[in-house]
């Protein structure tokens, strides 16, 4: 992460910023007479195995926003983590969620008709500024803790 090399550093070496795409080709940069990182750009296919994983890197701004609608993202992030809370209620915490905005997760059928609901309760109609604070809170932590995914059973274990 260029944010990492630049503290490393001491100062700003590495174009940071907080999207990808930013580092467009590899530069080295020197730590001290010995050692130097090598900053390089992240890969990101330009057609992705799966829509769950597209939807995923949209979910936590991996991907650039002008590449997804936020509405179906954020509708696509309420589903998996109502499926998340029911699989692994440990992994996930809805409760939060219904704290913040009040709109409770269990009366909408899908992802699509939460997102309408807090807009109508919560930002008078405007679905697009409801996905779109719903997504940057999922991002910045202010739902809590959440995990989307989790290991397989028994990966991880000592044989």
């Amino acid at each position: 992460q260029v944010g990492a090399l630049n503290r490393l550093v001491g100062r700003r070496k590495a174009k940071s910023e907080n999207r990808p795409g930013v580092t467009r080709g590899f530069s080295w940069v020197r730590i001290d007479s010995q050692v130097q990182l090598l900053d390089s750009p992240g890969i990101i296919p330009a057609k992705q195995v799966s829509q769950r994983v597209a939807y995923r890197l949209a979910m936590c701004d991996d991907i650039g926003a002008a590449a997804y609608d936020p509405q179906a993202v954020a509708s696509a992030l309420l589903e998996a983590l109502v499926l998340a809370e029911a699989e692994r209620p440990a992994y996930v915490r809805l409760d939060k969620l219904r704290e913040r905005w009040g709109v409770p997760t269990d009366e909408c059928s899908c992802g699509e008709e939460y997102v309408a609901q807090l807009a109508e309760e919560r930002f008078t109609g405007d679905v697009q500024r409801a996905a779109t604070t719903l997504l940057k809170d999922f991002r910045s932590g202010s739902l809590g803790r959440l995990c989307l995914e989790w290991p397989a059973e028994g990966q991880g274990e000592e044989r």
